[in-house]
């Protein structure tokens, strides 16, 4: 496939991987109007968890079903539970209805990022494909930011139902240009019949898999904040799913290659070292897009469709360096270069945000963020690019799977992890620069009251107090982004113009 037909295609790929990526930020600034309406405080966690934990645990079993089913008709299923899902939520009538439909859209988005990227590799060599996916990439970097941007705008300006009807017409436009355009030949284990190709999917693999990641997220979105860590309850999540997890292991070893995640395929040098890259990256890049507002809102009083806006210049570095750096992977054959500067620029943007102050100019926060965007940029594309080269076009799905699994598990863990830390550094920090102020009352007005609930006298230690709490996830993103890079020393150097002729071949 070449020319227009391609690119409305790439497009309405682009439009998929947008709304997908979407749907972890845009929430963020609708919260507050929404827990107004249903009176659901306590619900808070499940609006995000509903749709991480099945986006998460659904997501090796959407490679194999990708490897053993039709490429596209498996997709459009993905996309239409994700519209559902969009719909339940949109037209949620109480709190419950509105976490059903979050985890359901999550169920489909679980396909969409794998499906995208599979898609790709069956209608361009792998030379092109590392430009394509530096577009696709940087959609889900673009909607990862602008998502509180644009949930604010729905939710001052339209209504928060939005937040989620907004995928409904985008969607349109993915669902039409996949229908018409993409006509993917017959492959060979298209040949087997239904009941061979449902063992491929190693449904009791799947079925062990499942309830252990479900286990260790919630744990991971209730612990410090719902509950202690130290209680029974996240204790036995986390102790219970590790347990499950390692059964899970030892279960895909004994299955070999007609396991969810075959042995083979996970143990493969860039394989491994492109799933712990991405981890690492992704965890800095999501606290960056959850505390980054959280710091214009507090320290500078922006309003969140404000934040939003002091947010593109990370935006926009992130789509010109994911172009280019997919572009010059075409054109050099390699992508370890790129990988490992733009690990390197991460890891110097999230050191300088550590720098902040409360007095700090729009120099320092403009400049940062355009040396984290480059960096993030630059390293989206080439985890996903290494496991097209390294593996062959059957295992190729999986490979893309187990990837971006990692990377909305790396995601999930340090958003909850940074949210633990932040919140028990705030509270020291108001305890020793503002003695006497109401903790409680003032973490309830959440970001958007912080302002409303102090005095004129209390507000200087307040904001001293957001800023020094608010540094530490930036720290934590910091020594992710240093994994990341050791991790990218780890990939093999493969040439991707010289294996463009195996690919096709194959």
């Amino acid at each position: 496939m070449s020319g227009a037909k391609l690119h409305i295609l790439i497009f309405g790929l682009g439009l998929a991987v947008f709304v997908m990526a979407l749907d972890m930020s845009i929430l963020v600034t609708a919260i507050p109007t929404i827990t107004e309406k249903f009176h659901s405080v306590a619900d808070i966690g499940w609006y995000m968890s509903g749709y991480l934990l099945t986006l998460c645990s659904l997501q090796p079993l959407s490679g194999k079903l990708y490897a053993n089913f039709p490429l596209k008709w498996t997709f459009l299923a993905f996309f239409l539970v994700f519209e559902i899902g969009s719909v339940i939520s949109g037209a949620a009538t109480s709190s419950d209805m509105l976490i059903v439909g979050r985890a359901i859209a999550g169920a489909g988005a679980a396909g969409l990022m794998s499906g995208t990227l599979s898609i790709i590799a069956a209608v361009v060599t792998l030379r092109l494909r590392a430009l394509y996916t530096g577009i696709l990439s940087s959609m889900f970097g673009i909607s990862t930011i602008a998502g509180p941007l644009l949930g604010g705008v729905f939710t001052q300006h339209v209504s928060w139902r939005w937040v989620f009807y907004i995928n409904l017409p985008i969607g349109g436009v993915t669902i039409v240009a996949l229908i018409f355009l993409f006509h993917p030949p017959p492959r060979a284990v298209e040949d087997k019949n239904i009941k061979d190709r449902i063992k491929q999917l190693d449904l009791p693999g799947a079925s062990i898999f499942i309830p252990g990641v479900v286990m260790i997220l919630m744990a991971l979105q209730w612990g410090g904040i719902t509950y202690p860590w130290s209680s029974g309850r996240i204790i036995g999540l986390l102790v219970g799913g590790i347990v499950i997890l390692i059964i899970f292991s030892v279960w895909q070893w004994r299955a070999g290659d007609m396991a969810m995640i075959p042995p083979r395929v996970f143990t493969q040098r860039s394989v491994l070292f492109a799933c712990l890259t991405a981890m690492f990256g992704m965890g800095a890049q999501i606290i960056l897009g959850t505390w980054l507002p959280e710091w214009f809102q507090v320290v500078k009083g922006a309003s969140p469709v404000k934040s939003g806006v002091n947010l593109l210049p990370a935006m926009l570095a992130q789509t010109v360096f994911a172009v280019v750096s997919g572009a010059l992977t075409t054109t050099l054959g390699y992508y370890n270069p790129w990988l490992l500067a733009g690990t390197a620029l991460l890891s110097i943007g999230s050191g300088l945000f550590t720098t902040f102050e409360v007095d700090s100019g729009s120099a320092y926060w403009i400049g940062y963020q355009v040396i984290f965007g480059a960096g993030s940029g630059m390293f989206l594309t080439a985890p996903l690019v290494a496991v097209q080269a390294a593996l062959s076009p059957a295992d190729t799905p999986v490979g893309i799977s187990m990837v971006t699994f990692f990377q909305m598990f790396g995601g999930a863990f340090t958003a909850a992890l940074s949210q633990t830390i932040f919140t028990e550094t705030l509270v020291k920090e108001l305890s020793r620069n503002v003695p006497g102020i109401d903790i409680g009352k003032l973490l309830a007005a959440g970001t958007a009251g912080v302002h409303k609930v102090v005095t004129a006298d209390q507000l200087p230690g307040v904001l001293l107090s957001y800023n020094a709490a608010l540094l530490y996830p930036f720290y934590l993103a910091a020594g992710l982004t240093v994994g990341s890079f050791f991790c990218a020393l780890g990939l093999e150097w493969i040439n991707v113009k010289g294996k463009s002729l195996v690919a096709e071949a194959a």
